[in-house]
């Protein structure tokens, strides 16, 4: 979970606070000492409410989202990676906006 809190920015242009959150559960299918594979259903979303500009909302800001879809998370040796795909259960906007119509996420790491 992740809230950001704002305040104002230049030209009296206010930015709304930001809760941005994901969980869901997973099995580990592989847990060796330098092995791991496992499998999560995440459930994610955000909720914003809208900036203000000069004191006026500015209606095009605001949006309450939530997703669900599968993570795969690995880990062998100094390497992990992870994908996932978000598809959307709830999208609600404050006006005209562009919204995804899903997500797809992945990372890789090396440890040193």
């Amino acid at each position: 979970m992740q809230f950001t809190l704002r305040g104002d920015g230049a030209h009296q242009y206010h930015f709304a606070n930001d809760l941005v959150w994901d969980a869901g559960p997973g099995y580990y299918f592989v847990r060796h000492h330098d092995t791991v594979v496992g499998l999560q259903l995440v459930f994610s979303g955000e909720h914003k409410d809208t900036d203000r500009f000069r004191g006026k909302v500015a209606e095009d800001t605001g949006i309450t989202s939530v997703f669900a879809g599968p993570r795969v998370v690995a880990s062998w040796a100094r390497w992990s990676a992870e994908a996932s795909v978000d598809l959307p259960l709830s999208i609600d906007n404050t006006a005209l906006q562009v919204v995804p119509d899903y997500r797809i996420r992945a990372g890789l790491s090396v440890h040193f």
